[in-house]
């Protein structure tokens, strides 16, 4: 199947992912599969130069698809999601403030004044790597991995960004954490 979808929409927004439909080489296939979606990148392949046509057939042959595109696993983000989320059932390790904001974000009895769950999610993962990944003992070094991250991608501009699309409710979630949402 390529094209639209009769119902794009396979999970309710204020809990998280539970369900995806899978991606196959022209797009969505219609097949519904079990579990969130690993987090992956697609990447242009740059078109071959003149003069180079024996080399881009060689890069044809090893990472090109009809989309003209690599996937390529973010295995960083896809470990940060699975911590966060085994946290998230306890939120350990935050201080008793943090614990109530985050407690008042999840609560279920808030209806549809909850916040949705991708905001939810970046501020938890906000909060989970500056209050908790360094405090864990025998945890991974969240901090050594991010900063590996940054120094391929990022030389000279270390950074830890939380993607939210535009019309997520940035400006709710912020507002949410005002000293007076709790």
């Amino acid at each position: 199947m390529t094209g639209a979808l009769d119902n794009p929409v396979i999970n309710g927004p204020f809990d998280p992912p539970v369900r995806h439909f899978e991606i196959g080489p022209q797009g969505p296939t219609g097949t519904v599969l079990d579990g969130r979606r690993p987090s992956e990148s697609w990447i242009p392949i740059p078109a071959a130069r003149k003069g180079k046509a024996k080399a881009a057939a060689e890069q044809v042959s090893l990472d090109f698809d009809v989309t003209g595109e690599r996937r390529e696993q973010n295995p960083l983000i896809n470990d940060i999601r699975r911590e966060v989320e085994r946290w998230r059932l306890t939120y350990n390790g935050v201080t008793p403030i943090t614990r109530k904001l985050l407690e008042h974000w999840a609560d279920e009895s808030r209806g549809d004044e909850r916040v949705l769950f991708c905001q939810r999610e970046a501020a938890e993962t906000a909060i989970y790597l500056a209050e908790v990944a360094h405090k864990e003992s025998g945890k991974v070094g969240w901090k050594g991995r991010v900063d590996e991250a940054n120094a391929v991608h990022n030389a000279g501009l270390p950074r830890v960004a939380l993607k939210m699309a535009t019309g997520s409710g940035k400006t709710v979630a912020s507002r949410d954490a005002s000293p007076h949402a709790v």
